[in-house]
């Protein structure tokens, strides 16, 4: 979605639970393209303070005219993190500038993000109308769990356990299995199977 955004000119949103890996995934989309730029907000963000960080990422005075602003940002990504903390007024702000630019923005927070684009009663149709690539993140699949195993040299065979105990969340498989792996040496089996992976569950929701 970030790629689509960034090379088609979009505004995109992309939502989900804390502990999916939102955050890690868009830094490293801003690693690989040093085009984009991500602004990790704050609770009471307000369109004027979300102006000066977008000012001060771009290498601009936080004085800088708005001309000034247009002119750096063209062909560029805005991704905003936790987007779900802006106020409206500051979603707004963020919809100006890729109107009047046409760059990409990514939006990504937590699932109460679209209620606040649309607004309750539905009155923020202008800026939710805006959004081509919506995307609301569920559990991990267990096809990525795998790859995750694999990539740390563990066992694959023992993805749906590991997804069944970690309910599908990423931050939460990533603590599941750097516990089982010391659990495992701690009773002196040579690798973690599922009933260690169990037993850990235990203690970590213990």
């Amino acid at each position: 979605i970030a790629r689509l955004c960034h090379t088609q000119g979009r505004i995109g949103v992309c939502v989900g639970e804390a502990g999916l890996g939102k955050t890690v995934s868009v830094k490293k989309y801003i690693k690989q393209h040093m085009d984009a730029i991500l602004i990790e907000s704050d609770f009471g963000y307000t369109a004027k303070a979300l102006l000066k960080e977008i000012h001060r990422r771009l290498g601009l005075s936080d004085k800088g005219s708005a001309y000034e602003l247009m002119n750096e940002v063209v062909n560029k990504l805005l991704i905003i993190d936790e987007a779900e903390n802006l106020a409206y007024r500051a979603l707004e702000i963020a919809r100006r500038i890729h109107d009047k630019t046409g760059i990409g923005v990514l939006l990504v927070g937590r699932n109460i993000l679209l209620q606040n684009l649309t607004g309750k009663n539905y009155q923020y149709d202008q800026l939710y109308s805006r959004v081509e690539y919506p995307k609301v993140l569920d559990k991990l699949p267990l096809q990525d769990v795998i790859k995750i195993l694999e990539s740390v040299g563990q066992n694959p065979d023992l993805a749906e356990t590991y997804l069944y105990f970690s309910g599908g969340n990423t931050r939460k498989l990533e603590h599941l299995i750097s516990h089982s792996i010391s659990v495992a040496k701690r009773n002196g089996k040579a690798e973690v199977d599922n009933a260690v992976i169990r037993k850990t569950s235990e203690l970590l929701m213990a």
